[in-house]
């Protein structure tokens, strides 16, 4: 009996574990790999966009990538639920040049705002799918690349030619004209 009785606790023991290892999976497999920083680490500002269809100036609580690191990064392992509508993660290059991004460990659908340096959106991307390998460029070099929830672009009306300022920054220093031409 004691054989028994220690086998048939062995193998519930078993039970247990393989349960208890299946669901703590999931959430492990999409960890963030040591060295990735909160998104507490990154330096925020205000950032807006002006769209010209509207006459609006839509406010953003923006996340600052300006570090290879930090640019290499972005939003990635970061859930959908800890974004919010009226957050972005910007990120900065000084002096423009051509940027090319993708959605490797990107676990939220995003939208994506290329911006010359007069603050002029030339490019979008509309609901970039997470996790998609393909490479999303800006085709231009651009000063400031901002990722906002997927939806925003449509929601807010934001197109080509409009305008982004960093409001903390003093960003773009000179007020220039926007024409869809320009991208």
């Amino acid at each position: 009996m004691t054989a028994r009785l220690s086998a048939r606790l062995s193998a519930r023991l078993a039970v247990r574990l393989l349960f208890a290892l299946c669901a703590v999976a999931p959430f492990s497999l999409g960890a963030a790999p040591a060295g990735t920083l909160p998104l507490s680490a990154f330096p925020r500002e205000r950032i807006a966009v002006e769209t010209r269809a509207s006459f609006r100036r839509h406010l953003f609580e923006a996340w600052r990538a300006e570090t290879p690191q930090t640019r290499e990064q972005g939003f990635m392992f970061v859930e959908d639920r800890a974004v919010r509508p009226d957050q972005a993660m910007i990120f900065t290059y000084d002096p423009p040049e051509h940027v090319a991004m993708w959605m490797k460990n990107t676990l939220l659908p995003l939208d994506m705002l290329f911006v010359d340096q007069r603050g002029c959106v030339v490019t979008i991307k509309q609901n970039a799918r997470p996790g998609a390998l393909a490479t999303i460029e800006s085709r231009v070099p651009v000063s400031l690349v901002v990722e906002l929830k997927a939806g925003t672009i449509a929601a807010q009306g934001i197109a080509v030619g409009d305008r982004v300022l960093r409001l903390d920054a003093g960003w773009p220093p000179t007020e220039q004209s926007c024409t869809k031409a320009a991208g």
